[in-house]
């Protein structure tokens, strides 16, 4: 049976990140800004909410204005991959499938601790300009890169500070062993800001995760997105 990919995107990243990757037998993308939603950023007040509202098994419900099928397979990339492990957690059995991508359980080894300071202190354009470089690199931001940067600008750096502050605070290493779902953990080897280190992290704290690594960066719905669809269709069949 056919459902929904509920998807959460990483911090400063539009939900549109997912759109190029197309999904077969029927599943169907359904993004979740919880940068601008309850919280304004803050990581563990987003996942709080999602749970909040996460509905029963049943036809026709909605997360966050969002219609919902019967199946649902939660999908976090980068900080919105720390939500999603905080919501797998708590809903346990009760969901039917986990995706993490370029994502990690804690903020140890990650990126520049700094950021978030100079994010405050260097917002603008520039800033913008230079993060998502990081992010997505040069030929996605080429294609994307007019809409990704209105995004950016539009969730402003109040949002991003909390999102990127309450990510460092957090250590989820302990609950992982509470997610009790289908798991599979994608990584991109060119990754400048998490490490293969932070993927087998995942794989190894939750019971039956799989790890596929792909020829990509931070964000290989951008970078490789046939090649994220062929690893989505496998895993998502083998729900059935």
């Amino acid at each position: 049976m056919p459902g929904s990919l509920m998807a959460l995107p990483g911090t400063l990243l539009s939900p549109t990140i997912f759109d190029p990757v197309l999904l077969g037998n029927g599943w169907r993308w359904q993004p979740l800004d919880w940068l601008v939603g309850p919280g304004n950023g803050d990581l563990e007040i987003a996942a709080g909410e999602i749970v909040a509202r996460w509905p029963a098994r049943e036809l026709g419900h909605r997360v966050l204005g969002h219609r919902v099928l019967d199946r649902r397979v939660l999908v976090g990339h980068s900080a919105g991959g720390v939500v999603a492990l905080q919501v797998a957690a708590q809903l346990g059995a009760g969901l039917d499938g986990l995706i993490l991508i370029d994502t990690g359980a804690s903020a140890a080894h990650h990126g520049d601790p700094d950021l978030p300071q100079r994010l405050l202190a260097q917002w603008g354009e520039a800033f913008i300009e230079t993060f998502l470089l990081r992010c997505i690199g040069e030929e996605p931001l080429a294609r994307h890169g007019d809409a990704l940067r209105r995004y950016a600008l539009s969730a402003g750096p109040q949002r991003a500070y909390r999102a990127m502050t309450s990510l460092r605070r957090l250590d989820l290493t302990g609950r992982l062993g509470d997610i009790r779902c289908p798991t599979l953990v994608v990584h991109g080897e060119r990754d400048p800001a998490r490490s293969l280190l932070h993927a087998r992290a995942l794989t190894s704290g939750i019971a039956g995760a799989r790890l596929e690594i792909l020829d990509a960066g931070h964000t290989p719905m951008l970078q490789s997105p046939e090649a994220l669809a062929a690893c989505l269709d496998d895993f998502l069949a083998s729900l059935d």
